[in-house]
């Protein structure tokens, strides 16, 4: 079972990302593409230390449960096996 606080590893590194590439505009400096990485990795596992120490914190993402149904009067034919030869 995946952790409820996984989801959070994502926003944890764009966060990472966002705060370092506005400190490096600040400063005047480069930001470089292999920063990126870097700072998603290491946003990722701020988030995942935090996660196992503090798990609590982290509200829980619902996803939909039940899928839509569909009314009789939407009945589709549904063909089983390799498609018909046209000639046939």
């Amino acid at each position: 079972m995946i952790p409820m606080w996984f989801p959070w590893i994502f926003v944890g590194g764009g966060l990472f990302i966002a705060l370092s590439f506005v400190g490096a505009k600040y400063k005047d400096k480069q930001y470089r593409n292999m920063q990126f990485l870097q700072d998603f990795i290491s946003g990722a596992i701020f988030i995942a230390f935090l996660g196992v120490l503090v798990p609590d914190i982290f509200p829980e993402f619902t996803l939909p449960v039940s899928l839509p149904s569909i009314s009789p009067s939407d009945e589709f034919d549904l063909q089983i096996g390799p498609p018909r030869l046209v000639g046939k």
